[in-house]
């Protein structure tokens, strides 16, 4: 019962915010998705509820999981783009992103979060998906993405809107240095692209764009 309450109160949500049909296919696709892959990342949580590891709520957005159609969309996509295998998540919450992304042949996953119970309840549900992917390496990281240590491989980034412009520029400040000293071809599949313009400044292009309705999400890449 407490589920079909959090999608009445979504729908109104975002029926009222954009409009009724929009509120439709939004509750649609989270059933849909959920049943889909065994997701139980649905429902919105507000950071002040949440344990905050070394981050400012007011620089971030509260838990909201990105649509599956969104994911399922980027995901194709960049497979006709690059055959890379792994992915991180900036901001990976309950980890919807993490449990979608081995159905398109992401082997090795990546989730930070700096809310510390979204990142417990991420873990668990990467561990439901052990048994069907038995050859994924995954890992869930709780930390502030602005103290995150860039690998040199690090090249797949996924994003939807977790954390305001400041933080988004101060990471690819970090990511630009670890491109200089390891250069490569960096990808962030970026839903509901708000600070897009910071990616282009930045020299990303973009190579892909996808919008339906008030849905709209972009791939952008950066050859160093």
């Amino acid at each position: 019962m407490k589920i079909v309450w959090k999608y009445i109160l979504h729908f109104w949500y975002v029926a009222i915010n954009w409009n009724i049909w929009m509120a439709f296919f939004m509750v649609y696709d989270n059933i849909r998705g959920s049943l889909k892959y065994g997701s139980g990342t649905f429902g919105p949580i507000e950071l002040r509820k949440l344990t905050i590891i070394n981050g400012e709520i007011k620089e971030s957005s509260r838990y909201e999981p990105v649509s599956f159609y969104m994911l399922e969309k980027l995901f194709k996509a960049f497979k006709k783009i690059s055959d890379n295998t792994s992915i991180i998540d900036l901001g990976c919450g309950k980890g919807r992103m993490m449990m979608v992304a081995p159905y398109f042949e992401f082997t090795n996953i990546t989730g930070i979060d700096f809310a510390k119970e979204l990142c417990e309840q991420a873990i668990r549900n990467m561990q439901k998906k052990e048994p069907e992917f038995p050859n994924i390496q995954w890992q869930v990281i709780n930390e502030n993405v602005e103290q995150h240590e860039i690998n040199s491989n690090d090249s797949v980034f996924f994003m939807f809107n977790p954390f305001n412009e400041d933080v988004l520029n101060n990471f690819l400040k970090k990511l630009e240095a670890s491109c200089t000293r390891f250069p490569r071809q960096v990808y962030f599949l970026y839903a509901s692209p708000q600070y897009q313009q910071l990616l282009l400044n930045n020299g990303y292009a973009v190579v892909y764009h996808m919008q339906k309705m008030y849905l709209e999400s972009i791939i952008a890449v950066k050859d160093y």
